[in-house]
């Protein structure tokens, strides 16, 4: 309920002041479980991809954001947990597994970070999550400056099916791989 409520609020806001255009809409699996994917250059990515994208997003933030407790409790109701980044967070990962068994939808930020460089980098849980989950990555190129009434797009790429990885005994650099070549996709869909 909260989060249509805030949905509802920021969705005008912010087709207004940053002119988001949304495109390959077709491109998003009308039904099921799945991971969607974006790059992540600015702390109101987040709020553009749950506005551009007409289904729930349940998503994991840095832990250092639950610490107020009021702010923790507004995230948690609008489907954020925590995550603790640099290290592997097993609960994170069980919790993202449970959300995706009963057939909810992910965002999630390979990159793990703000990156400002462009250059392409990424961290194994996205992968790890979908390829366990066995559910498609939905990739997600935001490209924009981030000056009002500048364009903001907003592209959807084909989702990316992971099942030849299924019945495979990964290590983490196999996840990391993938996870680059998610964040790949989603640059080659930025420059496409």
């Amino acid at each position: 309920m909260l989060y249509r409520i805030c949905k509802g609020i920021l969705k005008p806001i912010f087709f207004l002041f940053y002119n988001i255009k949304v495109e390959g809409i077709e491109n998003l699996p009308s039904t099921g479980p799945m991971v969607i994917c974006a790059n992540h250059t600015s702390a109101i990515d987040p709020i553009i991809l749950a506005i551009s994208i007409p289904y729930r997003i349940y998503s994991m933030a840095k832990s250092e954001l639950f610490k107020n407790r009021f702010f923790g409790l507004f995230l948690k109701n609008i489907g954020v947990f925590p995550v603790k980044r640099g290290e592997a967070d097993i609960k994170s990962i069980k919790t993202s597994l449970k959300l995706l068994k009963e057939n909810k939808i992910m965002g999630i930020f390979p990159e793990g970070t703000r990156n400002k460089t462009g250059e392409i980098k990424a961290e194994p849980g996205v992968a790890m999550i979908a390829v366990r989950a066995q559910v498609p990555v939905l990739p997600v190129a935001i490209i924009s400056n981030y000056k009002y009434f500048k364009r903001t797009v907003v592209k959807l790429g084909k989702p990316m099916m992971l099942d030849q990885y299924y019945e495979k005994k990964l290590q983490s650099e196999d996840y990391l791989n993938i996870s680059l070549d998610i964040m790949r996709y989603i640059n080659q869909i930025s420059k496409g």
